[in-house]
């Protein structure tokens, strides 16, 4: 089975909500053509940032819908489909094949968690298995699964074992030094950064494809980076980086991890609270924010871009 050979951003989509915590599907549409209009070449949906371990699976299942007919083929969708249960992963995941995803994504269960690579790899079975007809991606990202790997064995054994294996979605920033490890054993296999603070390292290392939380509002940033390095260019290519870190500092010492949610209404796709337990950032600590983009000249620098590819 073939990758998807994505060259250019995926954005972590924000699973909108209203004020009490409920799906926003009608939101879905708006932050998907938002992202089209970016640029954007794929989705990657219910992740860390889409929330979705916080939602019920009946939620999942409705989300998956609603994204994969927003985008109507105008990008790729991967659909994260991790769970505690490895059989409601794979519940999901059959769901997310009928449901047209271009690709289906999962962490390892967290609690109980898969012993070893072997573990690991008997575990995707189950997943793979029940979605047969979509190229899968692991979404390998240690700090918050506590699962980790050699990656290199994971990648040959699950190479050899699981039919649908195409790749990983790697996000462990500190060890973004592995991609070659990986391709080597994983000949033709697709490895996606996951890292928007080592972004600058991912492309000159050599990665193609990259998934991240601040891809969508802060795209311009990202590509930036990577035309820079194209052309030789690492003192921009730098400047480029630092202005993504700097907004990201922001996002998190305003508003904490409900930062990178509460930007979405700032930029017009108000994508509404984040769902408890992760604290939700209150109108005073938004308006700090804003305040904080706008000094910085978040706001201008698609225009920036602009002049800088003309």
């Amino acid at each position: 089975m073939n990758a998807l050979n994505i060259d250019g951003l995926v954005a972590a989509t924000a699973t909108p909500m209203h004020g009490d915590g409920s799906i926003n599907l009608d939101m879905i549409k708006p932050q998907v053509d938002f992202l089209v209009n970016k640029g954007v070449k794929g989705i990657y949906v219910l992740g860390s940032t889409g929330e979705g371990f916080s939602l019920t699976d009946d939620e999942r299942k409705a989300v998956t819908v609603a994204f994969v007919k927003a985008t109507a083929g105008r990008m790729k969708t991967f659909i994260q489909v991790g769970h505690n249960s490895w059989q409601a992963s794979a519940e999901l995941a059959a769901h997310a094949e009928s449901a047209g995803a271009d690709a289906v994504s999962a962490t390892p269960p967290g609690y109980f968690k898969p012993e070893g690579e072997q573990g690991l790899v008997d575990g995707l079975k189950i997943i793979t298995d029940a979605a047969p007809r979509t190229p899968f991606y692991y979404y390998h990202i240690p700090f918050l699964s506590g699962v980790n790997i050699n990656v290199g064995k994971f990648t040959s054994m699950a190479s050899e074992q699981l039919d649908s294996f195409v790749g990983i979605k790697y996000s462990d920033g500190s060890t973004l030094y592995n991609l070659q490890t990986m391709q080597e054993a994983g000949p033709g296999k697709e490895f996606l950064s996951g890292s928007d603070e080592a972004y600058l390292m991912s492309v000159a290392q050599g990665y193609k494809g990259a998934v991240g939380s601040t891809y969508g509002y802060g795209a311009s940033i990202y590509q930036n980076v990577r035309a820079a390095v194209e052309c030789g260019d690492f003192t921009t290519a730098r400047m480029w980086q630092q202005r993504a870190l700097v907004m990201i500092d922001t996002l998190f010492a305003t508003c904490g991890r409900a930062g990178l949610k509460a930007i979405w209404g700032l930029v017009g796709v108000d994508c509404g609270p984040v769902r408890s337990p992760l604290p939700a950032a209150s109108a005073e600590q938004i308006e700090e924010l804003r305040k904080r983009l706008e000094h910085m000249g978040f706001f201008e620098w698609d225009t920036e871009k602009l002049r800088a590819t003309a």
